[in-house]
């Protein structure tokens, strides 16, 4: 994640205050010492995120970083109360943020996403006015890395071939 920074440095009072933060790839050490002390590891993160997702009675969180001056921001997607333990690129959460920001004068994003499961993605999104709100368009870019053909089930074979 080199390059990209959040603009808040967040103090021991959970306060933000202005400031820059360049964000990093963690060294593998890093994360063996800080994880386990927040009890946290990757088999512990889905089953408690599922739970506060469950308990809030929401199907997944989407968190983001606060924008840098020209758009940019680092996005994770996950929905373990439908099975996603994590989203590679989801572009219709984008659009949400893409919305929020937009009233705060940023029409335009670039949302790096995937990183961690190492099919790095970006969704990109703007805002113009529209009648009852902004209009957010979305795009991006993704690389095919594998295809997966599934069956037809008999449903849609019948459907299909009345047509």
């Amino acid at each position: 994640m080199s390059g990209r920074g959040l603009p808040a440095l967040l103090h021991r009072r959970g306060r933000a205050h202005p400031g820059h933060v360049d964000l990093r790839e963690p060294e593998p050490i890093e994360g063996d010492l800080v994880l386990p002390a927040l009890g946290i590891t990757s088999d512990t993160l889905a089953p408690a995120t599922r739970v506060a997702c469950d308990r809030l009675g929401l199907l997944g969180c989407y968190v983001y970083s606060a924008p840098t001056p020209t758009g940019r921001v680092a996005a994770r997607m996950v929905a373990p109360s439908i099975g996603v333990a994590e989203d590679v690129a989801n572009a219709n959460s984008t659009a949400c943020p893409a919305a929020y920001l937009a009233g705060r004068g940023i029409a335009e994003l670039a949302v790096d996403m995937g990183d961690s499961l190492g099919s790095p993605a970006t969704i990109t999104a703007t805002a113009r006015p529209g009648p009852s709100g902004p209009l957010i368009r979305l795009g991006g870019t993704a690389e095919v890395t594998r295809i997966i053909r599934l069956p037809w089930p008999a449903a849609f074979r019948r459907s299909f071939a009345r047509a």
